[in-house]
């Protein structure tokens, strides 16, 4: 394996993915940190099955465990549907050695997806459902948004991050 493998959501990479059929293609990704990475594209949202077009969720609730819940219909609810995909989604993980999220996003924020609470006021940010997962589930794998990307020093302190997970794959076997 010449270069890192990353996981990383698929609408930053242009596929038209989102709630909306839309996409968040990223230039610094998709023109520059292709150079660098192989990418292997995920959707939560799309994997729990949830379609595109799809209703627009966001998170509702408590903050350490706030629900996905639909904007439009309040009593539509893919919380479990999202947790049960990062179930199935960790083992594809195995073998990569970074991961570039979606900031904002009720599956993929990794810090700052808004939440409400039950009356629908801002109650602040959490991360999002998907992302929480695979954070408490590989607690050392290099996390990052698109975001913090744009940030020179967020995004040099992840390529060292990166490469060092990288070297202690190798050290492990793989």
């Amino acid at each position: 394996m010449d270069r890192p493998r990353i996981a990383i959501s698929s609408c930053l990479l242009g596929e038209p993915v989102r709630y909306d059929g839309g996409h968040k293609r990223n230039p610094r990704i998709t023109d520059e940190l292709s150079q660098q990475f192989d990418w292997l594209p995920l959707c939560p949202e799309l994997e729990a099955g949830l379609g595109v077009p799809r209703p627009p969720v966001r998170l509702v609730g408590d903050r350490q465990q706030p629900r996905a819940l639909g904007i439009d219909n309040p009593g539509l609810d893919v919380s479990a549907a999202l947790t049960g995909c990062a179930q199935r989604m960790l083992p594809r993980l195995h073998d990569v050695s970074g991961y570039i999220f979606k900031s904002r996003s009720p599956s993929c924020g990794l810090i700052d997806t808004p939440l409400v609470d039950s009356d629908g006021r801002d109650s602040g940010v959490t991360a999002g459902l998907y992302a929480a997962l695979v954070r408490a589930a590989m607690p050392k794998l290099p996390l990052i948004d698109e975001q913090q990307l744009e940030q020179a020093d967020r995004r040099e302190q992840f390529l060292r991050e990166v490469e060092a997970y990288r070297q202690s794959q190798a050290g492990r076997g793989g």
